[in-house]
């Protein structure tokens, strides 16, 4: 079992704003410096952390606030990311909604994207803590 990283979670609601990823990056590196990852996998967390977030503002129709939840689920730190109210999201095209997975995909262990109608409207993110 890996080591208590998080023993509560931290919960973040902040404005759904371009200008707010500075504080979600500093925010997610505050929750995971203790996790024992390396830089480089810390670094890969934060920009899936900003990508998701960037996903769920989107271009129009996103969410007025973001709400996050860092939580430890046994050997496996989960982000939830989702928007103000019913978690609904910005409107993107579906092909984007691929490219999107594949990125978060290529940074952290496992992705889910909640999709509400052809809105993407909650990504989680987890991370292997014993990797």
């Amino acid at each position: 079992m890996a080591e208590i990283v998080l023993r509560e979670p931290v919960e973040l609601a902040l404005p759904a704003q371009r200008s707010m990823m500075l504080v979600l990056r500093l925010t997610t590196a505050g929750v995971i410096a203790r996790a024992g990852l390396t830089v480089d996998r810390m670094d890969d967390v934060k920009l899936a952390v900003e990508e998701a977030c960037s996903c769920l503002i989107g271009k129009t129709g996103g969410p007025s606030r973001l709400r996050l939840r860092f939580a430890q689920e046994g050997a496996a730190l989960k982000i939830n990311i989702c928007g103000d109210g019913a978690c609904e999201g910005a409107r993107i095209p579906p092909e984007e909604c691929t490219v999107v997975r594949c990125i978060l995909e290529s940074l952290v262990d496992d992705v889910e994207l909640s999709m509400h109608g052809d809105a993407v409207g909650a990504v989680e993110l987890r991370i292997a803590l014993d990797a």
